[in-house]
């Protein structure tokens, strides 16, 4: 065969240091390590990973489609393949059945295959994991009683004048399930079967669901004084008009949310309009604007609009801008009290848009309402959510206007009666003279159910707030498992899984009252009128009861939850891993401390689609942050969910590389990889077989690249196994507030700026005040870590005088901080006096100007952070100059690294070695000069893909290591630095063109029917681009074939014949006279080193090359195909969709290098 020569690619083979040093260095092509390097535990490890390091995988039983051969075969290749574990769900996605009999949740067949899973794991070394509840959100079961389910509080009022003698019967609070008062909860609906799927039978029909019981108990009954102002709008009768003209709206104005008004839309437009009219100018100063919910999961959000007031009814002027800003835009509520201030007019009206967001096909084009109250007296601004019914990204940005006195509740007006009711609720009270109050309080529950989980497995979400009875409810399920699980308890069967928070608010417990003096240190009773909206004692003074109240609740689901249960798995000898709260608060909670109390702290990252980057970045900070400050040693996520916005079954390794990378940089080292669904066939005929519909990545036996799976796990594990030695290398840790909801926000630029060339950390007020000291000008916290700087970001207005006394005795003993000047104490913890004591505190602090000393410590205000550290004398722990030999970018679409920068970075320290994991999220290949804050250790070049161990050139300057590497597109290398490292490994030069081969190959397509395999001599192209639908629709592995003649000095001693792929979609493998040159290729460069297996003379190449599943599931859909090769329970294509790109499309290049000694 002709090889003809190829023109010299130009690319670099020195770089110049800042030294003026000249050094050769790696480019592109990896040195196997010396024969010394392999010798110690960390290289061998990272060469191996070991169990601890391996990914695992959600493993989800789908509707009682579950085989034992099944299980087996799963977990069989999840062993071979590099997986380490797997966490086990159960649950309904509405999947038809397709096996013989489906198991159903813990009937003796489904018991036995349970156990079976956990024998076979204990065989093939796996760790096995199952969630917390049948389904995966989040903890619940048909044992969980009405008295042990989640809660919220309700209250009924009743109106009085004394002096009397009152004797009644006060008016029950509202009894029923749901978020709010009598609000009507929405039905969780069902997941539809996919019909007409070939071998399918729907579910058997379940019989009618019983109505969930519901609950009330009484808590308290007070009474406060009304204000003399204050009148009600329903005793002024306002005439009611609408965009719709005139319809019944009393529903709009009883008191109820049960009841619902329906405005409909012109067909051509999306905007209405309510109009309320008085006979005389009506005085408010806020506005009750109550939803009904349409969807379970999506938009529960306010309508858009406007709330205006007019005088003629012609001119208006806007009030409220409705949602509102961002930050203070409730996150799942549907109603909220508005404030502006005082007007008065005669007119008010509402503009009104559907909500923003996904809608559910089929919705009628209509906003509907509960409820559209203005009030004459003021009220608590966004009272519901600041009282957790709903949550917000931030309750300082809805702050209450001060007000009048004469137009609030004095504490003193305040009285508890609770002693003078009876169990049936009648009152015996001297009112004494004026305009009372009475409001009986009580809680009911919200009716939340554990889900997506099978009829037999829902029950009652358990109450998160009651140690006792997440107690109850902990022992029943733990005793459940570990009697299913027998000897595998604590062996193979090592942990419970709690999936990201789904379960809704919670706002009251049995023992609110006791928890709440015990941890705040004041009755709350004065103030329970200000959790019906009203404010009590001032304005300050009720936003700040509310604070409390909240900080309550999160503090109680911390312990009473999330730690307790993972102290009792503890005790029964297995632990937890729980995305604890999970993304976009989901509830009342602080999402560090949650975290923090579990055994291995999780987070998640989403897949977007090709162009687009996740926006997870928060929460998987959060739970790196929470595994550094309470010293976890593993930090996981969820990894690659993926959702209707990427294309099925389309995901290679080369596209979520960038997205493992960047968390990796995040702090992550555990992968858990969402998910590989349970296959119960065994078949070629089932494939790629069940599904979790459009989410997650479908990883299982089944995929196309099943069998080259395992070098994707490794690069997992490498990067992971690294990532979990020592500790992670921070200088900074910012402070997130103390306030609740309370988490890493997502919703904002963070200011000061997060600092890019040095490692920081979030951390929480819990370990600030237990156990923070100072060490030689740092923080140092109870796990270990240690920062230089603490920051408050600028948006941080106040915190608890407990939190500033400890930050004061922190920066006179030593510390660093940058923080503005802080307002304000956060809560009524403290007394009347804490203020006083506070701004005390903050005198000192602070003092004035820039910089401020205080004892052996700084205070600096207004400034980047950078800035603080050069003054401090920090440099930066990682930076590089501008990236030079800058190629073209890939021809792949991938995802965009949600970094800007050209390199982002992790650093762990060990007693032995610094180890530095440095990443690009760019799809071109370019060298860079990188400076790290080491000296006096050696760099060694880590390569997690291939696994090779490379010398690496270097310099030292000023106390720095300056080194040049050569980033492949998206790709990723440690830097290790170590003290007597080995002698170097030998380097390649430039790997210089040597031949090109021919674009004619004969390819072999083997069918996925069992028809005879097709053989093609063809160019070099997609196989889409074939005439031939057996080509053009194929997925699978296919084979090119040529015959290449080798000159006899090629392969003179100390070359190396390298065979670069050019472009591969998706996957090759390289063989050469039968034997396998290099593993997998899987990222560009597609390259491999394939002198050991040449001769001179002729040699026989085969590249093996994978694509992926959407082809030929498109090609099933073609017009006239009789027979298909595919079986899902998801279709998500159609006959056009566009087909991906596939095969060896080249050019194939032969390469020579040399080595070199340095």
């Amino acid at each position: 065969m002709n090889l003809y020569p190829r023109r010299r690619r130009s690319r670099f083979v020195f770089t110049t240091l800042c030294l003026g040093l000249l050094f050769w260095f790696t480019n592109n092509i990896h040195a196997q390590p010396a024969p010394a390097e392999t010798q110690d535990a960390l290289a061998q490890n990272f060469l191996h990973p070991p169990d601890s390091a391996k990914p695992r995988v959600w493993w989800h039983w789908v509707n009682g489609n579950i085989t034992q051969q099944g299980i087996t075969a799963d977990l069989e290749w999840m062993s071979r393949s590099g997986i380490g574990g797997m966490q086990m769900f159960d649950g309904d996605l509405g999947v038809p059945v397709f096996v013989d009999k489906p198991l159903l949740w813990m009937t003796p067949d489904w018991k036995a295959a349970w156990k079976h899973a956990a024998a076979e794991a204990d065989r093939l070394h796996l760790e096995m994991s199952m969630a917390a509840s049948g389904g995966w959100s989040e903890s619940g079961g048909p044992w969980v009683k009405p008295g042990q389910a989640m809660k919220k509080y309700v209250w009924s009022e009743t109106e009085v004048h004394g002096p009397q003698m009152y004797s009644g019967r006060l008016t029950a609070p509202p009894r029923n399930n749901g978020k709010f008062q009598d609000l009507v909860p929405v039905p969780d609906g069902t997941i539809p079967s996919v019909s007409g799927l070939p071998g399918a039978r729907p579910q058997p029909p379940a019989p009618p669901s019983p109505e969930l019981p519901d609950f009330y108990a009484d808590t308290a009954v007070i009474a406060y004084r009304v204000p003399d102002q204050e009148i009600a709008m329903t005793d002024l009768h306002p005439k009611v008009t609408t965009s719709a003209g005139d319809l019944d709206a009393s529903a709009l104005m009883d008191g109820h949310f049960k009841d619902i008004f329906v405005l409909p839309l012109p067909p051509n437009r999306n905007e209405g309009w309510i109009e309320y009219a008085f006979a005389q100018r009506f005085r408010t100063s806020s506005v009750l604007i109550a939803a009904a919910s349409t969807q379970k999961f999506g938009p529960r959000a306010l309508p858009d609009g406007e709330v205006q007031a007019s005088d003629d009814g012609q001119t208006w002027r806007t009030l409220v801008e409705l949602p509102g800003p961002l930050e203070s835009r409730s996150v799942n509520l549907s109603l909220r009290t508005y404030t502006y201030p005082e007007t008065e007019a005669k007119f008010y009206r509402v503009l009104l848009k559907p909500p923003a967001g996904p809608r559910r096909p089929g919705l009628p084009h209509e906003i509907r309402l509960t409820e559209l109250r203005f009030y004459s007296t003021p009220r608590v601004n966004d009272w519901e959510d600041k009282a957790s019914f709903g949550t917000l990204y931030e309750d300082a940005s809805t702050p209450t206007r001060d007000v009048p006195q004469n137009e609030v509740i004095r504490k003193t007006d305040v009285v508890d009666l609770t002693s003078k009711m009876s169990a049936d609720g009648t009152l015996h009270w001297q009112v004494p003279e004026g305009r009372w109050r009475i409001v009986r309080f009580g809680y009911s529950l919200e009716g939340e159910v554990n889900h997506p989980a099978t009829r037999e497995a829902t029950g009652f979400e358990v109450d998160k707030l009651s140690r006792a009875d997440v107690t109850d409810y902990l022992n029943h399920y733990i005793d459940m498992i570990s009697s299913m699980a027998g000897p595998y308890f604590g062996k193979s069967f090592r942990y419970f899984v709690m999936d990201s928070w789904e379960a809704g608010e919670e706002n009251w417990t049995e023992a609110m009252f006791r928890e709440f003096s015990e941890r705040r240190g004041y009755d709350m009773r004065p103030y329970l009128p200000v959790l019906t909206g009203r404010i009590v004692g001032s304005a300050k003074e009720s936003d700040a009861f509310l604070r409390d109240f909240r900080r309550t609740i999160a503090d109680m689901l911390a312990d009473n939850y999330y730690g307790n249960a993972a102290a009792m798995m503890k005790a029964r000898g297995v632990g937890l891993y729980a995305e604890a709260m999970g993304t976009g608060l989901p509830t009342t909670g602080d999402g560090l401390m949650n975290k923090g109390q579990v055994t291995i702290p999780m987070g998640e990252f989403w897949t977007p689609p090709p162009d687009h980057s996740d926006n997870h970045y928060s929460d998987v900070k959060e739970t790196s942050s929470a595994a550094h400050i309470y010293g976890k040693p593993l930090a996981a996520t969820e990894s690659f969910t993926t959702g209707p916005f990427v294309t099925p079954w389309g995901e290679s390794p080369l596209y979520l590389k960038p997205l493992a990378d960047e968390n990796f940089a995040r702090g992550i080292n555990r992968i858990v990889i969402h998910t590989s669904v349970h296959q119960p066939f065994t078949d070629k005929e089932h494939r790629p077989g069940l599904t979790l519909g459009p989410w997650g990545q479908s990883y299982t036996r089944n995929i196309t690249w099943a069998t080259q799976a395992k070098a994707w796990n490794t690069y997992l594990a490498r990067c992971s196994y690294l990532l979990q030695q020592g500790s992670y290398a921070a200088d900074v840790a910012y402070f997130y507030g103390d306030g609740a909801p309370v988490t890493v926000p997502f919703w904002k630029p963070i200011r000061p700026a997060l600092p890019a060339h040095y490692g920081y950390d979030w951390v929480n007020d819990d370990v600030l005040l237990h156990g923070a000291t100072v060490r030689d000008g740092s923080l140092r916290l109870a796990s270990g870590m240690q920062y230089r700087v603490l920051v408050i970001p600028d948006d941080v207005h106040s915190m608890s005088l407990a939190l500033i006394m400890r930050i004061h005795s922190l920066v006179e003993a030593g510390m660093v901080l940058l923080s503005p000047r802080l307002e304000h104490a956060s809560g009524l913890e403290g007394g009347p006096d804490a203020d006083a004591k506070f701004q005390k505190i903050a005198d000192e602090l602070w003092g004035s100007g820039t910089e401020h000393a205080l004892g052996r410590g700084r205070v600096y205000t207004g400034m980047e952070i950078e800035s603080v550290l050069g003054k401090e004398g920090v440099l930066p722990d990682f930076s590089y100059d501008a990236p030079h030999n800058v190629g073209p970018e890939i021809p792949y679409a991938i995802p965009n690294g949600a970094s800007p920068d050209d390199l982002v970075y992790l650093h762990r320290t060990t007693n032995d070695a610094d180890i530095y994991f440095v990443a690009t999220q760019k799809k071109h290949a370019f060298d860079v000069n990188v400076s790290f804050r080491v000296q006096g250790r050696v760099p060694e070049l880590w390569h997690p893909d291939t696994g090779d161990l490379d010398a690496a050139m270097y310099s030292e300057q000023d106390g720095r290591t300056i080194v040049p590497i050569h980033m492949d597109p998206v790709g990723s290398v440690f830097v290790v630095f170590r003290r007597g490292a080995a002698p170097p490994a030998p380097l390649f030069a430039e790997a210089q063109p040597l031949a090109v081969l021919p674009e004619d190959w004969s390819v072999k397509f083997p069918m996925a029917d069992g028809s005879p395999v097709q053989t093609h001599d063809t160019h070099l192209a997609s196989w889409t681009e074939s005439a031939d639908p057996n080509v053009r629709y194929f997925s699978g592995s296919a084979t090119y074939a040529q015959d290449v003649t080798v000159q006899p000095e090629w392969i003179r001693s100390g070359s190396h014949i390298l065979l670069d792929l050019g472009v591969v979609r998706e996957m090759a493998e390289v063989f050469v006279n039968g034997q396998q040159a290099g593993g997998v290729l899987w990222k560009p460069p597609f390259r491999t080193d394939i002198t050991a297996a040449l001769h001179a003379g002729t040699n026989h190449i085969e590249i093996r090359v994978t694509n992926l599943w959407p082809n030929r599931m498109i090609g099933d859909l073609q017009p006239g195909v009789a027979h298909t090769q595919t079986f899902t329970d998801y279709r998500p294509f159609r006959p056009d969709s566009p087909l991906m790109p596939s095969g060896l499309i080249g050019p194939v290049d032969l390469l020579s290098a040399r080595t070199t000694a340095h």
